[in-house]
């Protein structure tokens, strides 16, 4: 089996800002409240780091330490970014809505498409992670399996499941759809489709989570917790890792902050692993090499010219 670990890498040809970008760029928004939103916080992020002269993940760490409302205004205003970069505004019914959110349609992203054909011509016999919030690899792989293109389908890692939401904001008539495909999602980090409610996490098959503000993503701070709603996810990831022998890692820096990704990966290393690093910065696969230790790393050219390396990758020992 191999697995594939997605970092933010992957999701920025389809503009989905890093965690370094998320405060660079005034979105536009659908109603006043967002409106709203968007000014407070943008406004404190400019007073904090005229002061600090800091990064948007210590900023956000500090929010974090005093909790209160403006961490809860930063956490809704990341999951909005997001899903913004994954819709668009448009007028519907002669109001301003987000519209094109959900994740039952391509990515529109060539290097995207390109990747995963590549893959899903050789094998089927992958597991995804992704440290992203966005829902690019869910519309890379589809909900369902679409032979032609050909696509498997994806589930969140407990098989086929309906998922929430018939339309937003009032689209009812939108037929429901499940995650009824057979290569596991395992989001690390939560996601801007999903929402943790009364106890429960909420799947839903599109971003409305993160547009209304209760978006289950695990904010880009320096010391990351994880809530206990994501503790399965992570299980089933360890054993995913552990199951590979071959490892393709896009777009995924391993931030020395990012301490849980980084034991995570490190306990999950097995004999005659191969990791395969697809990032323009070749200091990121030296970075895995110390970290795993006597595995071995190969380093690739990042999207889309690491793609042409696919071919080989996929021949390599122990891909199935």
């Amino acid at each position: 089996m191999i697995t594939i670990l997605l970092g933010a890498g992957f999701s920025a040809p389809a503009n989905v800002p890093l965690a370094s970008q998320l405060f660079d760029a005034k979105p536009d928004v659908d109603r006043v409240t967002r409106q709203r939103l968007v000014d407070r916080v943008l406004r404190l992020w400019k007073e904090w780091k005229d002061r600090n002269g800091c990064s948007p993940e210590e900023y956000l760490a500090d929010l974090q330490e005093g909790a209160g409302r403006a961490w809860r205004d930063a956490q809704w205003y990341v999951g909005l970014v997001i899903a913004l970069a994954m819709g668009r505004v448009e007028v519907v019914g002669m109001k301003p809505t987000i519209t094109r959110h959900n994740l039952n349609r391509t990515t529109g992203v060539q290097a995207h498409e390109a990747f995963w054909t590549t893959i899903f011509r050789r094998t089927e016999d992958i597991s995804v992670l992704t440290t992203n919030y966005d829902i690019l690899p869910e519309r890379g792989i589809r909900h369902e399996r679409r032979p032609r293109v050909p696509r498997p389908g994806f589930h969140y890692g407990w098989g086929a499941e309906p998922l929430a939401g018939g339309g937003y904001p009032s689209y009812s008539h939108i037929q429901r759809i499940s995650a009824a495909g057979t290569v596991p999602i395992y989001k690390l980090h939560g996601s801007v489709s999903w929402s943790y409610r009364n106890g429960q996490l909420v799947r839903y098959y599109d971003c409305r989570p993160a547009i209304r503000g209760d978006a289950a993503i695990v904010a880009p701070v320096t010391v990351k917790a994880l809530p206990t709603y994501l503790e399965s996810v992570w299980t089933n990831a360890a054993s995913a890792l552990s199951s590979s022998h071959t490892w393709l890692v896009v777009g995924y820096s391993l931030p020395e902050y990012d301490a849980l990704v980084r034991e995570l990966l490190r306990d999950s290393v097995r004999d005659n692993l191969v990791v395969h690093v697809l990032d323009p910065d070749p200091a990121a696969a030296q970075r895995f090499q110390s970290l795993l230790g006597g595995c071995t790393v190969v380093p690739h050219e990042g999207l889309p010219n690491g793609i042409r390396d696919l071919e080989s990758i996929l021949g390599d020992r122990g891909c199935t």
